[in-house]
């Protein structure tokens, strides 16, 4: 079980993030890659090149901020005081489609996910199909273990041994940047936790389902 700063249980719900495409626009330049280390952008590819495009939670999800230039997030700000938003996560498609409407010409570098805590049985809206399942904060910043270590490294980054340490994990994702099973996500999970140098506070996470919606753009 979640809860937020206040004490509010969230189990599920939908967020706001970045396509894969403007993701990896976005932090190409920051590696400088010109070779394969796992999943992470290469200077000298494109998006469309990359045979994972990474569908998660740690995607620089629109977050609720009254003083943001954003329409989109100073709605957010707004109904996160009816506890219609909480840490980012919608609970309503209506209130999701409204964020994607106020977006306005932004919209296309955005798409919806809907994210689930495993274990839980909420009810899977219209629409959305399994993506994949990964070890996420769910809340704050939607951190994802494996995507710092394997897609897009923005805190601890991926191991020194330049693309070896984590190999066998890597393997085991699916073309959207998750695991297939929990099995092998607590697998992942376990050995990641195991090292000094990670985000291995094993308190702040759950496994979270990620659901989205078909396969277009940056899918």
């Amino acid at each position: 079980m979640v809860e937020d700063f206040y004490g509010r249980v969230i189990e599920s719900g939908f967020l706001v993030v970045l396509r894969f495409d403007a993701l990896y626009s976005k932090y190409a330049q920051r590696y400088q890659l010109v070779r394969d280390l796992y999943a992470l952008p290469r200077i000298d590819r494109s998006w469309s090149e990359c045979p994972v495009k990474y569908r998660g939670t740690d995607r620089d999800a629109l977050k609720p901020f009254s003083e943001s230039s954003s329409p989109a997030e100073v709605f957010m700000a707004e109904i996160e005081e009816e506890g219609r938003c909480i840490d980012g996560v919608l609970r309503t498609s209506q209130d999701m489609h409204e964020v994607l409407r106020r977006l306005g010409a932004d919209a296309s570098r955005y798409e919806p996910i809907w994210v689930r805590q495993l274990g839980t049985h909420e009810e899977v809206p219209d629409g959305f199909s399994l993506l994949g399942i990964e070890p996420s904060y769910f809340i704050g910043d939607h951190f994802s273990a494996s995507c710092d270590c394997m897609m897009i490294g923005r805190w601890h980054g991926t191991d020194e041994e330049h693309g070896t340490l984590f190999l066998d994990h890597f393997r085991r994702l699916n073309p959207h940047g998750l695991f297939r099973s929990a099995s092998d996500a607590w697998q992942f999970f376990d050995y990641y936790c195991s090292l000094d140098w990670t985000e291995n506070d094993r308190s702040q996470y759950v496994m979270v389902e990620v659901f989205g919606q078909g396969e277009s753009g940056g899918a």
